[in-house]
């Protein structure tokens, strides 16, 4: 059988260990060259989107801070076309042809969803009528909204019939802001009316809800005190329709609060007012609905976070204890029109 000399497997041993010296000092050129690759290609990427977007009319934002769900993304830009979004992304080169807003370091952050609005700019949701809707919607449209649950306080069932009757007819145009109808009562406490209209007021009555809901699919929310008789029943029927229950106006006490989440009621409407905190009757001391809320992990609160129905530091509480994830901020606006001071 045939031999190598010893000196040929050596020498392969010493040819490979130069290939890999060599290739170990070129490693970090190719890792350069590679680089340099994938910058260009995602330049082309890019100029092709140019290229794309040129014969369509857009609006680009840049030079901006901007909310997205990853966190804040700085000196970013928005392209959007027709009042939507088509990017965001971290690169703020402006896009041929499009139509320039320079930001200058301001906040870009998404659009209001208004959960819980009773109108605005002259228009009250309770006219029911579509140009009472159209100037409410439009008024807030202008600072920010961009989707809305028109509001009802406590109506009786021609006025909330009418009111579905609009929203119904708004929510099937194209592009509609308008998501659903959202019913503050009628079935609250009479107690803790606060702004409600107490002639309106009463107890759930299946023979008047189920109708209601049967008939309208706009209906989305409905908010109703769970002491009240009757409550639970109303809040088992409406979540198993698929609308929100909410408490609201209420005077619920830990049993009543836990009663009613197992009863679907997920939501507290205008958390810390028209509802009681901790107290005192006689020697004996008593959680509020407010502690009571806070108890139940998963539910949900909506908040008027101008520094007034809830002070800076409770809505520091709120967010520690409740968090995002659990709380989101609302108007509660009225009709009221703005006017001009000179």
């Amino acid at each position: 059988m045939f031999q190598f000399p010893l000196s040929v497997p050596r020498l392969i041993l010493l040819s490979g260990a130069y290939l890999l010296k060599k290739l170990e000092n070129n490693w970090e050129n190719l890792l350069l060259r590679v680089k340099k690759l994938l910058f260009l290609l995602a330049d082309l990427i890019y100029q092709l989107k140019i290229l794309t977007y040129h014969s369509i009319m857009l609006t680009q934002i840049i030079n901006a801070k901007i909310l997205t769900p990853q966190g804040w993304l700085k000196d970013g830009s928005v392209l959007m076309r027709d009042n939507k979004i088509l990017e965001v992304t971290n690169c703020d080169l402006a896009v041929i042809g499009a139509e320039l807003i320079d930001a200058k370091g301001m906040y870009v952050v998404p659009g209001g969803v208004e959960i819980h609005c009773h109108g605005g700019g002259g228009g009250d949701f309770m006219e029911g009528t579509e140009e009472a809707f159209r100037t409410a919607i439009n008024a807030h449209m202008k600072h920010g909204t961009t989707s809305i649950f028109p509001t009802l306080s406590s109506s009786t069932v021609p006025m909330i019939e009418a009111a579905a009757e609009t929203c119904t007819k708004l929510m099937e145009e194209p592009d509609s802001p308008v998501l659903g109808l959202h019913l503050e009562g009628h079935y609250l406490n009479i107690k803790m009316a606060g702004g409600q209209m107490p002639e309106n007021i009463k107890d759930p009555d299946p023979n008047e809800y189920i109708p209601i809901v049967e008939k309208w699919n706009c209906i989305k929310r409905w908010d109703a005190a769970p002491e009240l008789p009757g409550a639970m029943q109303f809040g088992k029927y409406i979540t198993g329709k698929g609308i929100v229950a909410s408490v609201a106006h209420t005077q619920a006490e830990f049993e009543d609060i836990r009663s009613a989440w197992d009863s679907g009621y997920t939501l507290a409407t205008h958390f810390y007012n028209a509802m009681p905190g901790f107290h005192k009757r006689r020697e004996y001391k008593y959680e509020g609905t407010v502690e009571s809320i806070y108890l139940i992990d998963d539910m949900n609160v909506e908040v008027v976070a101008d520094g007034i129905h809830v002070p800076p530091t409770i809505l520091r509480l709120i967010y520690k204890i409740k968090g995002v994830e659990r709380a989101c901020v609302i108007t509660d606006a009225w009709h009221v029109r703005p006017v001009t001071v000179t």
